[in-house]
């Protein structure tokens, strides 16, 4: 019989299995004839009650869940076992461990030991999975799908998640601060008034004395202990919520179906900044909350005081606290206008470093180092404000107590009340307690106002269209591809008579507007089959649609309308290859299982052996960020392995023989292409017309429509586009004069010069020996090449460079003098209000006790100052006595005189902060803008960018915050001391042992603090790089399945990151408990004194002493911590310092002065030129010597590797040449500066480079030139009238790297960018490889025309670009092979360009 429930329903099969018996184990039975299953049967043994079933509301059993806290309170046990298992401990230790911080004990240690090593990753913990990313981000991205589901996309607020995600923590953490600060006002107010009115007593009652200083301590345990603790917890709070923040972003990045340049810096900004301002947020939002309670115990004991009264007090807290609300909301408005700025600038900045070799191609480092400033100074404009407004607020803070003090006083007895010293005393001891509010609400609010903005940007992102794969239902089964009738756009198209209104909108502002029309390309009622095995070849024009059409089928286009499926898994090659930071064998495995045989395969067919063979450390040498070390053959060769290794259904091929020379193109087509794919379904985009014929379909794309569609005979006889496409192809060709016995494309050794053997580029482009016999693919090498080394942190104490550099940017050692003078003076204004206060109020106390004795001043009035009212000697009421209205305008006028200081004061401070980090941000930009290309190469993006974003942001505000509070506190104290040790010596008793404690305890405690802000600093940088990195390959990524593999990387990289927030905090909480408990013992053994020693000592003496012991000791325990973080803050000025004095500059020394007008001719010679990218290397180019004559069009060919780009890299300095001389003109360019020499010559590289702003600023970006000539530059290159077809013309935005156009309209836009500037010497570097047959032939035309007068080189893979030089220049193995007439070339069936000529198939025109 089945058992059921209440209802009837039945049980789940294994219900029964699942009782749990009242001691907490499930009864399970151990069967020990199956000895492999008895530890699985233990394992469920150890269930505790915690995982019994839930019972479901009608009586139901769910499946058994743990309890929600059931781990977490496992922290209540006193004692547990220390773990093991290398990961973050702070879950699995025992109560009294957790609360003393003794589990954070041996890193501080362990880092003191090793102070003198740089630290490093393996030197902490790992990450907990209750921590990291993983578990932190589901539960986020679960919240957001259900505030998204109730709320709908438009009303929903990620604010609301915050909330949910921290509440259940923020309220633990609320608890604990309740009883702070109810133990802060028993040991601060309390206590010590019961303490000093008992020395007053006549009572002779030790063991009432004793009591109370025992209670006195224990208050101070617990109020030590809780504070620490309250930082720790909302610590890990905001730890856990940072791991979740930066993983939803991350699953986010991945979903998001294309990722303009605006979009990928405000994700990189996310994970630099906003992960930071939400950390904190997270971490000190409970302060808000605690504002009730302190208020709450204020008010009452206050109201016991002095009555109805008290609410005087209390709203003169509450005006100051409504004050700082509005400078908040302020602060908030600030803070999301200056994130505008800093999303563009380091938009702006990704872009310079991508494309760091364009700009000093073209000499334009000066004008772009100016356009960052400029964005940099709109900020900086902003971040003052916010500064100074911050400093405002800091102001009201240490007069807020005095200022409701006074209020009340002068309220009180006004009307007439009786008001004893005592009780006044009283009352300024309350509001001394309550300064936390409004000391710690500033901070708060900041943080919070700051999370808003953060959390606006991040729902802005996670609201953004998604990708989504295309369906795999096929309505023909044998079919790999379908369309049907389908349509697709970039961008969803504007309402109706958007065209006018966008019109009347001005075009600079109007950048989403001008998006829209840009984007309004669209594919057209597409129809497409393609069987499965097929090899479709796709052409057409430049900007016809061919990638696209890719783009569509990939998922990455929105589909309008119509039917599209794939059925299989893809493999993508993108036109620009893309390549990440790891070994060459890593970017080609993908993550996949190794399979040598499959590997050997996709080598060879890409041809890969030779590379392989040649490189340093075979398959496993380094790749720099975007392939930095690969020529642009070898790129596209390697992402090429990488779709043949998947093993993929369909292939999706986007012109990836561009970058190859005609040999190797052929060699790819035939062998990799048409053999190893051969039952694969291969889409191929291709301009290399000649392999169409070996197509099974060809697809004529025109427009964004499919104009033709067939088999290459078919489309030939159909005397359509296709067959005027291929007119123009052979009518630019030539065919070689074949030697008897060679094979299609091997050239015969010359008789004049043998042939050498073939090498290739190999890591950072240096030319190999000659290919060894062996294979070697898989051969293991010694060592592993490294081209990017690991970022290590700083070794020992911040250099005195660092601190001297900041004050130098600050404005000088005077203005540094000036400020900090200003502090003094500042702090002195307080020290003298809070006397002249206390000799009012003893005044008053002395009028009502008709006593010539002084009153008992038991409490400080200030916890900044100490109070220095108890002076026997201080005789300020004359015989007659000063009157009260005498008291009253002192008082005022001082206060007066504390807000004019304090506001001169701030200002001085926010304005020497931040002149110093722009300052340093400048110096450092221009040293970046100056490094050489090597330090671009062997240096992630991720990094560079993690100093311009965050570290950057530490200087501009986190940075300010501490040195304010630091000079604030430290002036405060001295002065204090000062004049208390003057009044009354008996406060060294209790200053300097304690002076002495914390000075050791700080040296000890720096160490940790100071390695663990730079462990952050450093951790955060391959978490950049990464996000950069996806966000560049994320077709890729998503073509390949790879998603999981990139998110568990980033969660690595976000674990360590969170990780070393987290610990740096905690060590400024380890330090702060135990100067807090010293503290705490230092003013009891004083309480006991005074107590055991009762009438040696006068009471107005010892409640001076225990004040100033209690206050003095907690200000400098403050200072300690304060000088930490400031040390430790600082490390991000160390490594703007690090960049500004240790990055070496390319040669900025100009030895000789040629005319404005050279080069006048535009002559070349290389002479014995000798070239290697590193001093270690062997050379790339060996004994070049060659000389081009003025106005003389030259081609320059090789295969693949032969050093081509390498003479690019030597006529324009990238590399300084080893030998050998180049001259311009007779002038030798090693002597020229670099900015006469690259601002003479012009160049198109092989990659286009565009930037985000408008067409008007990518060919013309210094306003130069009238719209005339850049009308006439777009006409000549034939994208006059694509761009004529928006509305905004000239003005249509560029996305990031020209996103928003085809590559092929990318290359004609960098074309017409070297028209408009009419250098006399001409470099192309492979300019029209992404261009379309027919295009190319009508820019060859424009080239002869506009620079007839010029010398052209022009690198080319496509032979008939260069069949109509004058001359040509054939390398191989970074030699000069022969250089002649294309005619005499092609007439000597043995010259070497004969054979490579023999690859391509083309007919020989008619003379």
């Amino acid at each position: 019989m089945k058992e059921s429930n209440e209802n009837g329903g039945e049980l789940p099969a294994n219900a029964l299995d699942r009782k749990v018996s009242l001691t907490g184990y499930t009864n399970v039975v151990l069967d020990h004839s199956k000895p492999d299953r008895l530890d699985e049967d233990r394992d469920k043994l150890r269930v505790r009650f915690a995982e019994m079933p839930s019972m479901s509301y009608d009586g139901g059993i769910n499946i058994p869940i743990k309890r929600k806290y059931s781990v977490a309170l496992q922290v209540l046990k006193p004692f547990r076992p220390s773990s093991k298992d290398g990961k973050l401990p702070i879950n699995k230790v025992g109560f009294f461990s957790y609360v003393f911080l003794t589990w954070f004990s041996p890193l501080i240690w362990r880092m003191y030991r090793n102070r003198h090593e740089p630290v490093a990753e393996k030197d902490i913990w790992q990450c907990s999975s209750a921590d990291g990313v993983m578990k932190n981000a589901e539960r986020m991205e679960r919240l957001w799908t259900e505030e998204v589901e109730r709320s709908g996309e438009k009303k929903a607020s990620f604010y609301r998640v915050w909330v949910k995600f921290i509440r259940t923590r923020t309220l633990a953490t609320l608890v604990l601060l309740s009883i702070n600060a109810l133990f802060t006002f028993l040991s601060s107010a309390f206590l010590l008034n019961l303490v000093v009115a008992y020395l007053e007593s006549v009572s002779t009652d030790l063991t009432y004395g004793i009591g109370l200083t025992v209670a006195m301590f224990g208050c101070e345990i617990i109020r030590a202990l809780s504070f620490s603790n309250v930082f720790v917890f909302g610590a890990q709070t905001g730890a856990r919520f940072r791991s979740g923040y930066m993983g939803i972003m991350y699953k986010k990045l991945l979903k998001l179906r294309t990722v303009k340049g605006k979009t990928s810096s405000e994700i990189i900004n996310v994970f630099s900044v906003d992960s930071y301002r939400v950390y904190i947020a997270s971490s000190v939002c409970v302060f808000l909350l605690s504002v009730p309670i302190y208020a709450l115990i204020g008010t009452v004991y206050c109201y016991y005081l002095i009555g109805y009264w008290c609410f005087v007090s209390i709203g003169t807290f509450a005006v100051c606290y409504l004050g700082q609300m509005v400078l908040t909301r302020l602060m908030e408005t600030l803070r999301r206008s200056s994130s505008q700025f800093t999303d563009t600038r380091v938009r702006r900045m990704g872009e310079i470093l991508n494309s760091i070799k364009f700009i000093k191609m073209y000499a334009w480092e000066k004008p772009f180092n100016d356009a960052i400033q400029e964005v940099r100074s709109c900020e900086q404009t902003y971040v003052l404000y916010s500064a100074l407004v911050s400093a405002i607020t800091g102001s009201i803070i240490p007069v807020t107590p005095t200022i409701a003090s006074v209020v009340t006083i002068t309220v009180y007895t006004a009307v007439g009340n009786d008001l004893s010293a005592s009780t006044a005393f009283a009352v300024i001891g309350t509001m001394n307690f309550l300064r936390i509010i409004v000391a710690l609400l500033p901070f708060s609010l900041r943080a919070y106002g700051e999370a808003k903005v953060s959390f606006n940007r991040l729902e802005k992102l996670l609201l953004m269209d998604e990708y989504s794969t295309p369906s795999s239902d096929t309505y023909d089964k044998t079919n790999s591809l379908e369309m049907k009738a389908a349509s697709f756009v970039w961008e969803l198209q504007p309402e109706s008579n958007s065209n006018e209104a966008l019109k009347k909108r001005p075009s600079v502002t109007s950048l989403s507007s001008r998006r829209e029309s840009v984007n309004l390309f669209q594919l057209n009622d597409v129809s497409l089959d393609v069987k499965k095995g097929q090899l479709l070849g796709i052409c057409g024009t430049v900007g016809s649609g061919k990638s696209s059409l890719i783009s569509a089928l990939l998922g990455r286009m929105l589909q309008t309308k119509g039917h599209l499926a794939v059925d299989g898994n893809v493999a993508y090659v993108a036109q620009q290859a893309w390549i990440f930071n790891a070994s060459l064998k890593e970017n080609i495995l993908f993550g996949r299982e190794f399979d040598e045989q499959k590997y050997r395969k996709a080598i060879q067919c890409c041809g890969l052996e030779p590379d392989l063979e040649l490189l340093k450390d075979g398959d496993e040498t380094e790749i720099g960020e975007r392939g930095a070390n690969l020529s642009g053959g070898q790129k596209q060769r390697v992402n090429l392995a990488r779709a043949v290794y998947s093993d993929s259904d369909i292939y999706f091929l986007d012109d990836p023989l561009s970058a190859l020379d005609v040999r190797v193109g052929k060699l790819i087509f035939h062998e990799c292409i048409k053999s190893q794919l051969a039952r694969k379904t291969v889409i191929l985009v291709t301009h290399q017309l000649q392999y169409l014929k070996d197509c099974d379909e060809v697809v004529v794309m025109e427009g964004g429509d499919i104009a033709e569609k067939g088999q290459h005979i078919e489309l030939i006889n159909n005397g359509g586009l296709y067959t005027d496409m291929f007119r123009i192809f052979d009518s630019t060709s030539m065919s070689p004069r074949k030697a008897i016995g060679l094979g299609d494309g091997e050239p015969a050794p010359s008789k004049k010069e043998p042939l050498k053997e073939r090498s290739v580029k190999t890591e950072n482009g240096t030319a190999a020996p000659p290919l060894s016999k062996s294979n070697g693919i898989l051969k293991k090498k010694k060592g592993k090449g490294k081209l990017v080394l690991a970022e290590e942190a700083g070794i020992g104490e911040i250099g005195f460079s660092t601190y001297h550099s900041y004050i130098k940017a600050a404005g000088g050692w005077l203005t540094t003098v000036a400020v900090i003078l200003m502090y003094f003076i500042t702090s002195g204004s307080l020290t003298f209000t809070d006397w002249w206060l206390s000799e009012w109020i003893d005044s008053l106390g002395k009028q009502e006790a008709n006593s010539s004795t002084l009153q008992n001043e038991s409490i400080p009035n200030t916890t900044y100052a100490a109070p220095s009212d108890v002076n026997n000697t201080l005789t300020i009421a004359a015989e007659g006595g000063i009157s009260y209205d005498t008291y009253f305008i002192v008082y005022i006028s001082s206060l007066a005189m504390i807000l004019v200081t304090l506001l001169v004061n701030g200002f001085s401070h926010a304005k020497a902060s931040i002149n110093a980090v722009n300052r340093l941000h400048n110096l450092c930009l221009d040293r970046v803008m100056k490094a050489p290309m090597s330090f671009f190469d062997s240096t992630p993006t991720g990094r560079i960018l993690n100093r311009f974003s965050k570290d950057l942001d530490e200087g501009d505000v986190f940075l300010p915050q501490v040195t304010n509070s630091l000079l604030r506190i430290l002036s405060l104290t001295l002065v204090s001391i000062a004049l208390s040790a003057y009044i009354t010596p008996w406060i060294l008793i209790g200053v300097v042992p304690v002076v002495i404690v914390f000075y050791i305890m700080k040296q000890i405690s720096t160490v940790t603090i100071r390695q663990l802000k730079r462990l952050e600093n450093i951790t955060r940088s391959p978490l950049i790089s990464h996000v950069n990195t996806t966000s560049q390959g994320l077709t890729t990524i998503v073509g390949y399945e790879q998603q999981e593999r990139f998110y568990e990387r980033c969660s690595n990289f976000g674990d360590v990151a969170s990780l070393t927030v987290f610990l740096f905090d905690v060590s400024m909480r380890w330090i702060g408990l135990r100067l807090d408990l010293v503290a705490g013992i230092m003013t009891v053994s004083c309480s006991l004194i005074f107590v055991l020693t009762k009438g040696l000592i006068s009471p107005a003496a010892a409640g001076l002493v225990l004040g100033l012991c209690g206050r003095t000791v907690s200000i400098v325990q403050f200072l300690v911590r304060l000088m930490n973080e400031a040390e430790a803050r600082f490390t991000s000025i160390e490594r703007l310092q690090e960049y500004k004095t240790n990055l070496i500059s390319e040669p900025q020394d100009e030895k000789k002065v040629v005319p404005p007008t050279w080069p006048e001719n535009g002559g070349l010679t290389f002479q014995g030129v000798v070239m290697r990218y590193r001093p270690e290397m062997d050379p790339v180019l060996r004994k070049v010597s060659f000389n081009i004559h003025p106005r003389e069009k030259i081609g320059v060919v090789g295969r693949t590797g032969a050093g081509k780009s390498s003479l690019a890299a030597c006529l324009f300095r990238l590399v300084e040449i080893s030998e050998g001389a180049i001259t311009i003109d007779g002038e030798d360019i090693s002597l020229l500066s670099l900015k006469t020499l690259r601002s003479k010559v012009s160049t198109i590289t092989q990659d286009p480079v565009l930037f985000s702003g408008s067409v008007r600023y990518n060919i013309d970006p210094f306003s130069q030139f009238n719209d005339d000539i850049i009308w006439e530059a777009l006409q000549k290159v034939h994208m006059k009238e694509k761009i004529e077809q928006f509305d905004d013309s000239l003005e249509v935005v560029v996305d990031e790297n020209g996103e928003n156009f085809s590559v092929g309209e990318r290359q004609l836009l960098c074309l017409a960018r070297a028209v408009i500037r009419k250098s006399k010497i001409l470099l192309l570097d492979e300019a029209t490889a992404n261009i379309d047959t027919s295009t190319d032939a009508m820019i060859q035309q424009t080239i002869r025309n506009c620079f007839a007068k010029c010398t052209v080189i022009t690198i080319a893979h496509r032979l008939n670009t260069v069949l109509h030089s004058d001359r040509i220049i054939v390398l191989d193995a970074g030699q000069v092979m022969e250089i002649g007439t294309p005619q005499d070339l092609l007439s000597n069936p043995h010259s070497f360009f004969n054979g490579m000529i023999a690859a391509q198939t083309v007919k020989t025109p008619s003379p």
